[in-house]
This record gives structure tokens, C-alpha cells and sequence, in this order.
């Protein structure tokens, strides 16, 4: 009787435990089919600032690690500044498709029809979260708990201690380093979803300037006789890359790094950064010999790391074939075994991934950098070097965006053709504005083969001119964003330097409408009323001294309203119909004003008809 009841109990415990390991086993395989996904970030960092990229001076240990056990991309590219790169890396398409041509001015707002991976991912079951920088939006409508993410923190920029940001739209002041707060979001979200599949965001805000890092960190790297701009400089970038190590030991610790892909890359080149880094830190930063920096499509401005692991799944290796950052989103939904959208203009790199390097066809990168960061030596200013922050309209089109007057180039497997990316009388000369360079022979682009290969330069100028089309054609290419009218109880906002028109003598700068001089000066917005009513109207603005009057005028309602920009907040009513609108913003008289800003209109609902 007693072994009766033996094995009637070791029975009953492995049925038990049968059934424990049947539950945990679909767990694990939904898991298997929909791995957790960590992609990381940096923001102006260098292809040469990394030790496993031949830097001897730094120390990145935990970056070095994911690239030798995971697939290193040696031709990667990305775009010339960070909003574009983000626009990109968000939808899969190149960035002049989604309205994103610019950093700043209105420039740099992610069209409301485009859809994001992170919506992609919500609709396959993953939860999702960001913190860090954003930049594709920063009113109602373009934030990210608003385009696909489940918990967001948008970081201030450029506060790298003590960030005071917005936590799923509502203000929130940190202490500490802003690079270690990120991390403590990421870890948190970590540790509330292992359960479930997580889409992890971490864009931090290193090494953007101006530059500050850790007394310690930059203590070290002055140590080895280094300048101190670089050496805090290079000391941000060891605070990351401990914090990047703190992320992948979580991982191991709670058992998920066998499904758990990482991704690792920049938004563009290393900045100029004049204020922070003399020219001899950046002979000793451009270790790689690379020529160009931020803002330009020479190669130090757009090759960019990038490493993925997946240790359940992936090989170590190193891809020599040519990728790009629209790649991104379909490789990351093709891992998780989601149908590709069909308008995006990225392929899936999978089968790099997996050991397959031959079976992909050629690929052809269109490159794109706006005039104002050409050349290198024109000191910056906010309303820009040549204007950049105009609007582009029916008026002004044709000229602001004709082939000649781009820089733009395009790359295949082998070749670089570059049109207007400037040029110094010591470097490789140009010819009719065009350089072909041999990227496998001379990827330091000094050899300009324009006159020698005449075939290849022609063929590749026909895709450049094919591709120009396609991508400035685009429907929401070089919009400002419309803005969203709300009727909940807090204001919307206008940016007074996001106008799709100018009248008269205004300029467009980096975060303010100035010049404003005469009367009858003017700036058209568009913007979308969610719904009719009667909305408090405030303009925002700086004004030296004296008053300046404007007169608001809307497009279906006709009502008409005086504001007045002075140190007192002066507040009118105004109605809106529901619907897309224009509104115009006029010029009517100045007493004693000078040098007018005007940053924002805000509306704040006071009657919302239902």
C-alpha cells in the first residue's frame, strides 16, 4: 500500500510539475516569437568615439562587448543631425517624407499621419517605453506618449544633471545625472513588464554639448595628457557606456538576454561643437581619419555604429555590406514576425543577421544635408546661416529646392557621388559641384574620381536625380506642422517660428519669428480644431522695449482680435470653427519696439461647443 501511495504521489508532483513547466514553456514561447527589443541611442556620437572602433583613449567596455559578441555593421549610415535620424528611425522611411527636414525652427515635427514602430509594436502586443530625447514634436499631438508609447519621459535638452522634463505630460524635476535617471526608467519598465514582450526606447542625450561630465570621468582622461574639452567630453561617454552595462546586467539577471535583442547606434557625426572643443581635440577625436562632422554627408557626419545582439539567435560577426537607419523599424518588426508596412523605403536586415550577406540585393542610400551646414567654417547663428529656417511654399519652392542648389549625394555597395557638399583648396576638388569617391579604396574621401569614371558617376547621378524627385515630391515634405487645437483644460500652442508663410520681412529663426519692422508684416500658421468654440488667445514673445500690436485673424470664423507682446501677459477671446485652418498673425503698429521675438501663440478653451 505504501508504494501505491509512492508513486501515486511522485506521480501527482510530476504531473504538477509538468504542468508548471507546459505553462512557463508557452510563456517562453510567445516570448520566442516576440523577442523583448532594447534599442539604445547616443546623440553626436562619433563612429571613431569607441574603443572597438580603434579609439585608444577611451574607455567603453560594455559598447565594445555588445559589438564583439553581437553583428557590427562597418558601412552604416544614418543622416546629418538628430531629428532627421529620429524621423527615420521612428518610421523606416527616409526623413523628407515624414516633414522632418531640420533641426529646430518648426522643422523637426514628425507628420501626425506618419506611424511610428512604437505604434506598430503597441498593435503586437509589446509594451513600450521611452525616455530620453525625443525631438520629433513638442506640442499637442507629436509628443510620445502620444505616437505609440506606452510610459515616456522627454528629458529636457541639454540638462545633463538635475533634468527637468515631462513624464507622460506632466512636468517633473529629477536630481542627479540625466544619464543615470534614463537608465532608471529603462530598469524599472524592465522590471514591471519580463513578463510580457517590451519595447525599450533609451535615446540619451550624450554626447550632445555643451558638454559636462562626472569630476571623476574627466579627471581620468586628463590623466592621460588629454585636452580638457575632450576629456569631458570622453568622460560623458564612459558614464554611458557604465550605464549601457547596467541595462545588459539586468538583462542577464533576470534571465531575458537570450530574447532580448539589443540595438545600439548614433544619430549622426560628432558636432563642431565651437564652444566646447578646440581643433586640436578633434585631431586627436577623429581617430579614423574620417572626413566631415555633424550636419554634413561626408562620412564622419552620417557613419554611424551599429551593433545588434541577440545571443539566442544571432552570431557573432561584422556585415561590410551598406545599411542605413530606415532599416531599423523593418528589421525589428521582422524579427517579430510583423508584416512590413508597404510604403516604408527600408529593408528588413535579417538576413545580415542571421549569416546571409549575399543574398540582398544592392542598396542605394539618398543623402541629404541642409545648405546652412555648408561649409564648415560659417560661424552658426539662430536665424541661420543661409536662411535655412524659411518656410517652404508654392511661392518659394521651385527655388529653395532646385537640384542645384542641394547638398545631396547617393551611395550603393561601393560608390559615393556628393553634389555641393563643400570643399576646402587642399582637399580633393570638385567638378561642376559632383565627387565620386571609391568608398572600398578611399573611404577617407580623398580621391575624386568624377572625370575618371565617367559611366559610374552618370549612372549614379540618374538614381540621385530619381530619388531627389521621389523624396522631395513626397506630400508632406519641407511642411511645418499643423497644429492641434484641443478643447481639454490645458493651453495649446502655436510656435511663432513654425509658420507655413511669411509676409514682408519677418526671419525664421531656431526658436523665435523675428525682424519684425513694418506694417502689414505678417505670418501664417495652419493648425487643426478638434472642436468649435470660444478659446482665450495669448501671444508669447520678447520685446527689447516698447509694445508691438498684432492683429489675429482666422480663416472660417472672420473674428479679428488685437494682441499686444509686452512684459504683461495681455489675453482677447477668439472663435475657432472645427476643422483645418489657417490663421494669419499681422503686424498692425510698434511704439518704440525693438527686436521683436515672437515665440508662441496659446489657446485655452473657454466655451467648446459639443
Amino acid at each position: 500500500m505504501k508504494k501505491f501511495w509512492y508513486s501515486f504521489s511522485f506521480c501527482l508532483f510530476a504531473i504538477c510539475i509538468s504542468c508548471k513547466q507546459s505553462s512557463n514553456d508557452s510563456s517562453l514561447s510567445l516570448n520566442e516569437v516576440k523577442p523583448n527589443i532594447v534599442l539604445i541611442q547616443a546623440d553626436d556620437l562619433g563612429f571613431s568615439d569607441l574603443a572597438v572602433h580603434g579609439n585608444p583613449y577611451i574607455s567603453t567596455p560594455n559598447l565594445d562587448k555588445l559589438a564583439n559578441k553581437g553583428v557590427q555593421f562597418s558601412q552604416f549610415y544614418v543622416t546629418p543631425v538628430c531629428a532627421t535620424t529620429r524621423a527615420a528611425l521612428l518610421t523606416g522611411r527616409h526623413h523628407l517624407k515624414t516633414g522632418v527636414t531640420h533641426v529646430h525652427g518648426g522643422k523637426d515635427f514628425l507628420h501626425l499621419s506618419e506611424t511610428t514602430l512604437a505604434e506598430k509594436l503597441q498593435e503586437a502586443g509589446y509594451k513600450t517605453g521611452m525616455w530620453g530625447k525625443w525631438h520629433s514634436g513638442k506640442t499637442k499631438g507629436y509628443f510620445p506618449w502620444e505616437r505609440g508609447f506606452d510610459e515616456a519621459y522627454m528629458a529636457g535638452l541639454y540638462q545633463f544633471t538635475n533634468n527637468k522634463g515631462l513624464l507622460n505630460g506632466k512636468p517633473k524635476q529629477h536630481s542627479g545625472w540625466t544619464t543615470e535617471i534614463l537608465t532608471d526608467y529603462a530598469l524599472d519598465f524592465i522590471n514591471r513588464n519580463k513578463e510580457e514582450p517590451f519595447f525599450v526606447y533609451l535615446p540619451y542625450l550624450t554626447c550632445h554639448g555643451p558638454i559636462k561630465a562626472k569630476p571623476e570621468l574627466k579627471a581620468k582622461y586628463i590623466a592621460q595628457d588629454l585636452p580638457e574639452g575632450l576629456s569631458t567630453l570622453y568622460g560623458m561617454v564612459e558614464l554611458m557606456d557604465g550605464q549601457i552595462g547596467r541595462v545588459l546586467q539586468q538583462l542577464e539577471k533576470l534571465g531575458l538576454s537570450k530574447n532580448t535583442i539589443v540595438i545600439f547606434l548614433s544619430d549622426n557625426g560628432p558636432a563642431v561643437n565651437h564652444r566646447d572643443l578646440t581643433e586640436e581635440d578633434r585631431k586627436i577625436r577623429y581617430v579614423n581619419q574620417l572626413r566631415g562632422h555633424k550636419g554634413n554627408i561626408w562620412e564622419n557626419g552620417i557613419k554611424s555604429p551599429l551593433f545588434v545582439k541577440w545571443s539566442g539567435r544571432f552570431q557573432a560577426n561584422v556585415v561590410n555590406r551598406l545599411a542605413d537607419v530606415s532599416d531599423i523599424l523593418p528589421t525589428l518588426l521582422d524579427v517579430a514576425e510583423e508584416k512590413l508596412p508597404t510604403n516604408i523605403d527600408g529593408r528588413s536586415l535579417l538576413p545580415y543577421l542571421e549569416g546571409d550577406t549575399e543574398s540582398l540585393p544592392e542598396k542605394y542610400v539618398f543623402l541629404y544635408a541642409n545648405k546652412a551646414w555648408q561649409p564648415s567654417d560659417r560661424a552658426w547663428s539662430p536665424e541661420g546661416v543661409f536662411n535655412e529656417y524659411e518656410p517652404v511654399n508654392e511661392q518659394n519652392r521651385d527655388t529653395l529646392l532646385a537640384f542645384d542648389r542641394q547638398v545631396i549625394g547617393i551611395r550603393n555597395e561601393r560608390y559615393k557621388l556628393l553634389l555641393n557638399a563643400s570643399a576646402r583648396e587642399t582637399e580633393a576638388p570638385f567638378y561642376d559641384g559632383y565627387a565620386l569617391f571609391d568608398m572600398k579604396q578611399d573611404p577617407k574621401e580623398s580621391n575624386n574620381l568624377f572625370k575618371e569614371r565617367p559611366d559610374i558617376a552618370q549612372n549614379l547621378r540618374l538614381e540621385l536625380e530619381k530619388t531627389l524627385q521621389e523624396n522631395f515630391g513626397a506630400v508632406h515634405a519641407f511642411n511645418m506642422p499643423v497644429f492641434q487645437i484641443r478643447p481639454d483644460s490645458s493651453e495649446s500652442n502655436i510656435l511663432a517660428y513654425a509658420p507655413h508663410e511669411i509676409i514682408g520681412n519677418p526671419i525664421n529663426a531656431v526658436s523665435y519669428l523675428g525682424n519684425w519692422r513694418s506694417k502689414g508684416d505678417a505670418a501664417i500658421y495652419q493648425l487643426n480644431v478638434e472642436k468649435p468654440g470660444t478659446y482665450k488667445v495669448s501671444l508669447k514673445g520678447d520685446i527689447d522695449e516698447g509694445e508691438a500690436y498684432f492683429l489675429l485673424k482666422t480663416e472660417k470664423s472672420n473674428v479679428e482680435t488685437y494682441l499686444k507682446a509686452s512684459k504683461e501677459l495681455i489675453q482677447n477671446e477668439i472663435q475657432f470653427d472645427e476643422g483645418v485652418q489657417n490663421i494669419e498673425l499681422q503686424l498692425l503698429s510698434k511704439s518704440a519696439a525693438s527686436n521683436i521675438k515672437l515665440r508662441a501663440i496659446d489657446f485655452k478653451p473657454l466655451i467648446v461647443v459639443n
